[in-house]
């Protein structure tokens, strides 16, 4: 692993937070790119951008400390410590869209079709995201026997047995996903439908992925076997399920975005 990719002068430059700060970069710029689609200026789009990402940070950790109370209740230096990794999705995907309406009401823009624009980026950068990991050493994968399997690094210097590199099975996924979504965004028949899609795939893929994370960073939610992170796709995949519904049914197919 590669935790830390160099030093400026006496500063580390961490894999993980600068993957994310690509990633972020990536995704915005295809966002801005696409934005006249929608009759957005890419100034919007970078700004509304910049509140996301704020509140997708901020609510990706509390959620990952939330979840993780006696631990840091115990270690409280380490709450804002957030290039050692440590961030729940869910929390800065909802956190980082309630940031990103917030914006979008201050700057009078349509939010579903903020939403839609961005969603279709969110895949990239979670892919960076993701490769990040792999390089921090952190999400990796049960055990397993098979030839790519990878050796990684813990916090007390010990070497995990081979392991599923399930990071990259993730930016491997993320990047399929990117191009299903680019195809439901040229066909788009409601406002919404893209981020609704997405937030849907996201939900099956990490219901799916979990079994191979299960046993090394996945925790179980006590209830029918099922880890945290399935228990909340199964959950979240229910409701945008009967949202979708709903506004399939009663939509006018005249929401897409202009060739």
């Amino acid at each position: 692993m590669l935790p830390e990719l160099f030093r400026i002068g006496n500063y580390p430059v961490h894999s993980w937070g600068l993957l994310l700060m690509l990633g972020f970069l990536l995704a915005t710029w295809r966002a801005a790119k696409n934005a006249p689609r929608y009759n957005f200026t890419p100034e919007n789009v970078w700004d509304i951008a910049l509140f996301g990402l704020m509140g997708g940070i901020l609510g990706a950790r509390l959620a990952y400390v939330g979840l993780n109370i006696p631990y840091f209740s115990t270690h409280p230096s380490e709450i804002l410590a957030l290039w050692t990794g440590g961030m729940t999705f869910y929390g800065g995907l909802f956190g980082g869209l309630a940031a990103g309406a917030a914006a979008c009401r201050w700057r009078g823009v349509n939010v579903a079709d903020m939403g839609d624009l961005a969603a279709v980026s969110f895949p990239l950068g979670y892919c960076l995201g993701r490769i990040g990991c792999f390089l921090q050493g952190c999400c990796y994968g049960a055990v397993c026997d098979l030839p790519w399997a990878v050796r990684f690094h813990l916090p007390n210097g010990e070497l995990t047995p081979p392991s599923h590199p399930a990071q990259l099975y993730s930016a491997i996924i993320a990047v399929a996903m990117y191009f299903l979504l680019v195809r439901v965004e040229a066909g788009r028949r409601f406002r919404g439908q893209v981020l609704l899609a997405y937030i849907g795939l996201y939900c099956i893929y990490r219901f799916i992925i979990e079994f191979v994370r299960e046993g090394a960073t996945a925790q179980l939610s006590g209830i029918a076997h099922l880890t945290q992170g399935q228990l909340a796709s199964l959950i979240i995949a229910i409701v945008v399920a009967g949202i979708y519904a709903y506004a399939v049914r009663r939509t006018v197919p005249t929401a897409q975005p202009a060739g």
